[in-house]
């Protein structure tokens, strides 16, 4: 389930990021906006259901391999990684929650309203925060089961 998990939300950030965000670049006003809320409004159930499953499965795969621990988080090579691994998975869903749910809303009334964009900067920055943190959580998952 926690590969799953991470393949749908990594494999749908990809997408979005690389695919469906720039082909939405060259709509214009209300059909842009248009086409952002309703991107979000599809993506997110799947997206925050994923994530949901991978912080339940991830806890009970470290209760599974002892990992939660003040001992093996604090003493061990694995538990120092899991913990900055479980650091890194809050910093993203905070960041991903800010684009999502604040900065994404924000722009799309910005282009709706034929407004100044002024979010647009900001969920740029915190949409490639986010998408950084989505390759380096995985990534710190590997290394952290090569270890135990």
């Amino acid at each position: 389930m926690h590969l799953l998990a991470a393949a749908v939300w990594l494999g749908g950030t990809v997408v979005l990021v690389f695919v469906a965000v720039p082909v939405i670049r060259g709509l214009e006003g209300k059909a842009r906006a248009t086409a952002l809320r309703t991107l979000g409004r599809r993506w997110r159930p799947l997206g925050w259901g994923a994530m949901a499953i991978l912080v339940a499965s991830g806890l009970g795969l470290a209760v599974d391999q002892h990992a939660l621990n003040a001992h093996v988080l604090l003493a061990t090579t694995g538990g120092r990684i899991l913990l900055v691994k479980s650091v890194l998975v809050l910093a993203l869903i905070a960041s991903s929650a800010l684009h999502d749910f604040v900065l994404g809303p924000r722009l799309a009334r910005e282009l709706a309203g034929a407004r100044a964009q002024r979010a647009r900067r900001s969920l740029i920055r915190i949409g490639w925060t986010s998408f950084s943190l989505s390759v380096l959580v995985p990534i710190l998952g590997i290394v952290f089961a090569e270890l135990q």
